[in-house]
């Protein structure tokens, strides 16, 4: 007789090392945790997102503001100011009064740029650049570079010399007048100088209106006692009874840098 022995090879059991099967409440609960993950990637991004397009707001505010600062200090003066440059140029930023009744801006540009070309037709190509003009505030602005003092002083009619002390003695300008120092900002007594051995290394620019100046050095003396230091190489010349159709013919002697 044969005797049954329980099989212990072959298939293994169905249920041997299965995960244990879940029910439908367990399902229920993994979904809403996914669906909840869901909610809070989807959130995260959101406010990622958000505060991405606010910084870069903000950065596009910032850059514009810093250009504007720079286009500012940089292209337009104030007040009306006369730079003279290292290399002999002559640069003139006037500031003035705009009236609409007499211009529209249009003709205002239009009338600048005729008067320019005009004028170096006759004098020589370039003897002036128009570098900027502007109206805006009931205020026109216009920047022009002239090749030189003597180019300046053809078109404005202002008296105007830039050179060195030597080449102005040459000129016939006298230096006989009573000369102020300037040192630390401030304007001292004026005195009688020896001019030949004070300025003989120095330069010097000759100005006949009330404007600020600019040279390209420091200022070591002046001529006349309406002046105010404004920094070291820049000063302002005005009448002391604010009278601006006045003028005075002004010595700046400056150091050379």
């Amino acid at each position: 007789m044969t005797t049954n022995k329980s099989r212990t090879s072959g298939m293994r059991s169905r249920n041997t090392g299965a995960r244990p099967r879940q029910g439908v409440a367990s399902k229920e609960l993994q979904e809403a945790r996914r669906k909840r993950r869901q909610r809070e990637v989807m959130r995260n991004r959101i406010i990622f997102g958000v505060s991405l397009i606010a910084f870069v707001a903000l950065l596009i505010f910032i850059i514009v503001k810093l250009i504007g600062v720079i286009f500012n200090s940089q292209g337009a003066a104030d007040a009306s100011k006369l730079t003279f440059t290292a290399d002999g140029q002559v640069v003139f930023e006037e500031v003035t009064d705009f009236d609409t009744d007499t211009y529209s801006k249009s003709e205002f540009k239009d009338y600048t740029a005729d008067l320019i070309d005009s004028f170096n037709e006759t004098y020589g190509d370039k003897a002036i650049t128009l570098n900027k003009l502007k109206v805006s505030g009931g205020k026109a602005y216009v920047k022009t570079t002239y090749k030189d003092a003597d180019c300046y002083s053809a078109f404005t009619s202002y008296k105007t010399y830039n050179a060195s002390y030597t080449d102005a003695v040459e000129a016939g300008y006298d230096f006989a007048a009573l000369f102020s120092q300037v040192a630390d900002g401030q304007i001292l007594e004026a005195s009688v100088i020896n001019a030949d051995e004070a300025f003989a290394d120095s330069s010097v620019a000759v100005v006949n209106e009330n404007i600020t100046v600019t040279v390209p050095g420091d200022v070591t003396y002046v001529s006349n006692a309406d002046i105010t230091v404004v920094d070291s190489d820049t000063v302002t010349i005005s009448q002391a009874d604010g009278n601006a159709d006045a003028t005075d013919l002004v010595y700046i002697i400056y150091s050379n840098k």
